[in-house]
């Protein structure tokens, strides 16, 4: 209570003291201890030529990656300050410089036409009010900051998924005005990472925007002066690897097994081959329902894929053999010969399975040498 009765007292005194030293009269317009004259003030007027526009941006939660909208969700504290010397006021201590006043004040100031590009939502949060505040800064600097969850466009490429990586960036700056009236810069950019969502698929780490990225061409318009940051999503591969890649690369492994069973011994053989390939298709189909939407195939596609046609090659060699076999145990019957006994038509064929068991694991391994390289590079 003591308080506040300091306080009345001591903005009764500054404007008895502001009134006082202009004899001609002020009509002044107050929040706490500072004041605009409403004979002066315009509040279409830009206060500075240019204007120097800074945006807090503290980011305290990513809230959601859309695959699918292509979309980026998060919270942030979202702080717009400039310099604002037509007020009146006393200069704050260099202790505290942030002096709180009624947000309401904000209604009659001058502010900067901010304006979020790629922007598809954003969410005030309230209870009774707005989560904002307004702030006089060092005496002459206006703050405005508020609690946002804020939704913009990315435009992701998912060629490389799930060993992909995506560059989001997040600009402010003015709508009308170019740079030569208004250019904007970061002042404050935080993120802390150990705090994250865990059920997010991606790492997120926030870096400064680029110079190129700092300056919007609009065409004959003019240049416009821009502040931000840049968003790298770079996924979490290992469950995919686990969940997808190290089953089908088996797969194919045990399917070499094929080699070994005796061709004369065809359900055990077809069984293992047939089984296999069914699994590598329910694989590729559950894979395929839950990738982002590309125009053609992503990298965990072209592994499963490529483990499929190992599959199906496998089952192809297969049924050469028996068609090889069928030849020549027709040839010995029109020949009045009676079969060969032993292994595979009297081993006269063991020289192919042979050979697959060379061949096979030699190609997937040639083909292991390409992918994961050009995967990783790529990214």
């Amino acid at each position: 209570m003591k308080r506040m009765i300091y306080n009345s007292f001591t903005t009764l005194l500054f404007l008895n003291s502001a009134l006082a030293q202009n004899p001609s009269g002020q009509r002044l317009k107050c929040a706490e201890q500072y004041c605009i004259d409403l004979n002066t003030y315009k509040k279409l007027d830009v206060p500075t030529n240019p204007t120097q526009v800074s945006v807090d941006l503290d980011v305290t939660q990513i809230l959601e990656i859309d695959d699918i909208k292509f979309t980026v969700s998060f919270a942030m504290y979202f702080g717009v300050r400039w310099l604002e010397p037509r007020i009146i006021g006393p200069s704050n201590s260099s202790e505290n410089p942030y002096v709180p006043i009624d947000i309401k004040f904000i209604n009659e100031l001058w502010v900067p036409d901010v304006y979020v590009y790629f922007l598809k939502q954003i969410n005030i949060l309230t209870i009774f009010t707005k989560f904002a505040g307004l702030f006089v800064v060092n005496g002459n600097e206006i703050l405005y900051s508020q609690e946002t969850h804020i939704t913009f466009w990315c435009p992701m490429r998912f060629d490389n998924f799930p060993l992909d990586s995506q560059i989001c960036k997040f600009k402010v700056g003015s709508y009308a005005y170019d740079e030569a009236k208004m250019q904007f810069s970061t002042s404050l950019l935080s993120y802390d990472d150990t705090i994250r969502n865990t059920i997010l698929d991606y790492t997120v780490v926030l870096n400064p925007l680029g110079e190129d990225d700092k300056l919007f061409v609009w065409q004959s318009i003019g240049n416009y002066s821009l502040a931000g940051y840049e968003m790298v999503l770079q996924r979490n591969s290992l469950k995919y690897l686990v969940n997808y890649y190290l089953p089908s690369g088996l797969f194919v492994l045990v399917s070499w097994v094929s080699f070994l069973i005796p061709p004369e011994i065809v359900p055990g053989r077809m069984t293992l081959l047939v089984t296999i390939f069914l699994v590598l298709i329910n694989i590729f189909n559950n894979v395929t329902s839950n990738s982002p939407n590309v125009e053609g195939l992503t990298a965990i596609s072209t592994w499963i894929i490529t483990c499929i046609l190992f599959v199906f090659g496998a089952l192809t060699g297969y049924a050469a053999i028996l068609y090889i076999k069928n030849r020549l145990t027709k040839q010995d019957f029109e020949n009045n010969r009676a079969p060969k006994s032993g292994n595979w038509h009297g081993n006269e064929l063991t020289y192919i399975d042979s050979a697959f068991v060379i061949i096979f694991p030699l190609l997937f391994v040639i083909f292991n040498c390409l992918y994961w390289p050009l995967s990783l590079l790529r990214d």
